[in-house]
């Protein structure tokens, strides 16, 4: 049995990448790797495969198994970190007291009380000045698999010579990336399979199909799914942060240093 490990730093699009390789290869998607939480990108247990797909946010190494009987094929998903910020200031609680929080949400009495006043507090504005201090510093307060800054995480990967996909090149030429993806893993499919698996797994059909079977929370969980959302949601100072601490990074993947490209 061979794993397929899909790893990234959280909000990369992992969930969906899971989805689309194991769509990809017909095999299941077993969960989250190391753990037994119940994980939304789990689908397709009835698809026999001499392989199966897990998500996966942990640094590298924690990840590695010891198992001799599985072999491990890692596939590293990277995404523009300006993007993850907004991504991430919509899907983490990132409160501005943290611990008023937990105090009023515990109580019933008092919850009511926190969602019309406290919360107020927590603006956009406000999440998203938490998330660009997580990508650049680490942040164990908003999450623990963002305890470390996003180039921390990728690097490792990068430096073993692991497999990389981008979010934002599966976006735009999936059908290339997809025939990556399966080199990769030495399997051929052919373009109608690669096409059909595409559609299956595409964003807008994925969260139609969520919706009408009442799996609400899948369905949110999928907000926007598009690239280049911080060019109007960073201030500039954050821009000009992002390029004084990751300008080389940025480059590396061949991600714009203008907004305006």
């Amino acid at each position: 049995m061979t794993n397929i490990i899909i790893v990234g730093y959280p909000k990369s699009g992992n969930t969906w990448v899971v989805r689309l390789v194991a769509e990809l290869v017909s095999c299941p998607v077993m969960g989250f790797w190391n753990s037994s939480h119940n994980e939304i990108a789990r689908e397709g247990q009835h698809r026999k495969s001499d392989f199966q797909c897990f998500k996966s946010h942990h640094q590298l190494h924690e990840i590695r198994n010891n198992n001799i009987l599985f072999e491990e094929k890692i596939i590293y998903v990277v995404r523009d970190p300006r993007d993850i910020v907004i991504s991430g200031a919509h899907y983490f609680s990132i409160e501005p007291w943290p611990f008023v929080a937990k105090l009023f949400t515990k109580l019933p009495i008092l919850k009511d009380l926190y969602r019309k006043r406290l919360k107020m507090f927590s603006t956009e504005s406000y999440r998203i000045k938490q998330m660009v201090h997580a990508i650049l510093y680490g942040s164990e307060g908003i999450h623990h698999w963002v305890r470390i800054p996003w180039n921390a995480h990728y690097k490792p990967y990068l430096e073993h010579d692991f497999f990389f996909v981008k979010y934002e090149d599966l976006l735009g030429a999936p059908e290339y990336e997809c025939k990556r993806i399966l080199s990769y893993l030495g399997l051929h499919r052919r373009d109608d399979q690669i096409r059909e698996a595409i559609v299956r797994q595409s964003f807008k059909k994925k969260k139609k199909e969520f919706l009408k079977n009442n799996e609400n929370e899948k369905a949110h969980f999928m907000r926007v799914g598009k690239r280049g959302q911080w060019k109007k949601k960073l201030s500039k100072k954050q821009k000009e942060l992002f390029l004084e601490i990751l300008s080389d990074d940025l480059k590396q993947f061949g991600y714009p240093i203008d907004d305006n490209i």
